[in-house]
């Protein structure tokens, strides 16, 4: 399979890791795309696969190929593919602005033991999808923050932050990723998303994000 990642406006994307899903689950990865938006991986003929952006979100399978059965199979694919998040243009004449911190991606499912960094085993799927997309993107660096709401001792909440980025970070690490590829840190209650006065708003301040660097 020969793949062509491009923005339809800008032209061709490095950096973008795709996934092929057989139908047994067997998942290949071809390698980051280049400069030219180009990038390869060998698949076995004869099999229907489902193709996806690897990333730190949700899953999305963007589209499906067959392989036809026989040799030599040489399959070129052109894939479409816009940022979520891209810079607007600078009008001419203007100088860019400081360039915005960028947006973390709440982790979804991610559990601990109450007022512990204690990971419960229903948050392993999760953090795997990380493992998985830092494996497959060897580029990449990320920063993995903790929050709480703000509910006690403001110096508790930011120590159980803390080791609660931490204890992410120190699972990504046991499954191979390079320590130096991942940060860890500790906002307390001191970024929330929601008002803290309803459950379900500390319960959205509660949470562990990721952001790539």
């Amino acid at each position: 399979m020969r793949l062509f990642v491009v923005n339809p406006d800008t032209g061709p994307i490095p950096g973008i890791v795709i996934k092929m899903t057989a139908p047994d689950g067997t998942a290949y990865y071809a390698g980051e795309t280049d400069s030219h938006g180009y990038a390869e991986v060998l698949v076995p003929v004869g099999q229907r696969y489902a193709m996806e952006y690897l990333s730190l979100g949700r899953r999305n399978t963007t589209a499906n190929v067959e392989v036809p059965t026989g040799p030599n199979q040489d399959i070129r694919l052109t894939m479409r593919y816009r940022r979520i998040r891209e810079a607007a243009p600078v009008p001419q004449g203007r100088a860019p602005e400081a360039a915005p911190e960028p947006q973390g991606l709440v982790l979804d499912g991610i559990l601990f033991a109450t007022g512990s960094a204690t990971l419960q085993a229903e948050s392993f799927p999760r953090i795997d999808r990380v493992v998985e997309y830092l494996t497959h993107k060897p580029s990449a660096r990320i920063l993995i923050s903790g929050h709480t709401d703000n509910v006690g001792n403001a110096a508790t909440n930011q120590r159980l932050s803390q080791t609660r980025a931490d204890a992410v970070r120190e699972y990504l690490v046991s499954h191979g990723i390079d320590a130096s590829r991942v940060e860890a840190v500790g906002y307390g209650d001191q970024r929330p998303v929601a008002p803290n006065d309803t459950e379900e708003g500390q319960r959205q301040n509660r949470r562990i994000e990721a952001v790539e660097r």
